[in-house]
């Protein structure tokens, strides 16, 4: 009987595995690895089975931007303890031209004291001259060790440290939870049952497979397009900074762009993604796992290589590669990190955010499962409650606006 039970170890829940196993508690964290062939994947998906994300503190949000700044100071200790470097600073852009967002964000870079420079487009293109935005937009310079990671090699590196701590770790993925008269047992693939006293979902856009009570929230399915580009290249693009850009688009809100990173493949790749306007939301595990395992995603390639084009017109790419993701939204735009039943607590719902501060939202549900109550000094449990039923779309996007 493990005292505490991790389901799910992708960004979070390998990150709460990893500070649970700072603690005297016994613990285990449960969750398969990445598939070798997609389209044959009969169990969950992850969308951290990438190698380019950005890393920033800049946001509209309090919480997001408290969230980012404590995961960011950690990733020296973590690359360390497990000899994976995952981080790659090179500062952060946010290229948008809407003044309410634009006051939210500045809001947020006073109270926190962040070092974000504001400036204009034509200032941007005049230092990072592989870029072209539209003049005179605002954009928001944010230095080192603002960048991009490599979500793979971070969850690798988290799930190494916890090991080294004594973490057990069983890669499969859970069938069947079930409540017992000591706590939970847990069925996994292949029938081997683990049991514990208390158990934390990390479970991603899979957040209600588990769950008792059905949680609003809204899974949404994303685009990747991956722009091939060779050696040499790559290493003349190295000196530009990750970005956001909030599109004047009738269709489509926002692109991020990741600067040439070297995929598993042996190929650098600018990564751009994208939300995608008036997109369903994926109802069931079967749809997830269609547009995952799919080619579905191939159809967004059209805006997304003009987008990028525009953005990058003086690069030179050699193919380009449509990926999908997935988005796990919640009604007030901040995860749920609560406690949803007896012992069963959930750090879950990104809102397309949890990437880079992932290893601070994990501390928080393995801080609540331990404790079984709120002890952060700064952030509000209310903030991250769990809301259930139907979901409602919040005020604001995520960036703001």
């Amino acid at each position: 009987m493990f005292d505490i039970a991790v389901i799910g170890l992708g960004l979070v829940g390998s990150a709460a595995l990893r500070h649970l196993a700072l603690s005297d508690a016994s613990v285990v964290g449960i969750g398969p690895g990445e598939p070798t062939d997609w389209s044959v994947n009969s169990g969950p998906f992850a969308s951290h089975y990438d190698s380019g994300r950005v890393t920033r503190r800049l946001d509209a949000r309090y919480e997001w931007a408290v969230l980012a700044s404590r995961s960011i100071a950690q990733y020296p200790e973590i690359e360390a303890q497990s000899r994976l470097r995952f981080h790659r600073p090179g500062g952060f852009i946010f290229v948008r031209n809407d003044p309410i967002g634009i006051e939210q964000q500045q809001a947020v870079i006073e109270r926190l004291d962040l070092p974000v420079v504001a400036t204009t487009t034509d200032a941007v293109r005049d230092e990072f001259q592989d870029y072209e935005f539209p003049s005179q937009w605002t954009a928001l310079y944010e230095p080192s060790p603002a960048g991009h990671i490599d979500p793979r090699v971070m969850v690798k590196a988290q799930l190494t440290v916890a090991h080294q701590l004594g973490a057990s770790i069983h890669r499969k993925h859970v069938t069947t939870l079930q409540r017992t008269a000591g706590g939970f047992s847990i069925e996994l693939s292949g029938g081997v049952a683990v049991q514990a006293a208390r158990v934390l979902l990390a479970t991603g856009a899979y957040l209600n497979d588990l769950a008792p009570e059905p949680l609003a929230a809204q899974v949404v399915p994303e685009a990747v397009i991956l722009a091939a580009v060779s050696p040499a290249e790559a290493t003349r693009l190295s000196y530009l900074p990750s970005m956001i850009y909030l599109l004047d688009h009738p269709i489509h809100d926002d692109v991020y762009i990741v600067p040439p990173v070297l995929y598993p493949d042996g190929v650098h790749y600018v990564k751009m993604g994208g939300s995608i306007g008036g997109v369903e939301p994926l109802a069931t595990s079967a749809e997830k796992r269609t547009w995952m395992s799919g080619s579905d995603a191939d159809d967004q390639i059209g805006w997304m290589r003009d987008v990028l084009l525009e953005v990058m017109p003086r690069a030179t790419f050699e193919q380009f590669v449509m990926k999908p993701c997935l988005i796990t939204d919640t009604p007030h735009g901040l995860p749920y990190i609560d406690e949803v039943a007896d012992g069963l607590f959930v750090a879950v719902g990104g809102n397309g955010h949890a990437a880079k501060s992932s290893d601070a939202i994990g501390a928080l549900g393995a801080s609540l499962a331990i404790n079984g109550t709120w002890t952060d000094p700064d952030l509000e449990a209310l903030s991250f409650r769990a809301v259930f039923g139907e979901y409602e779309a919040p005020r604001d996007s995520r960036h703001g606006t």
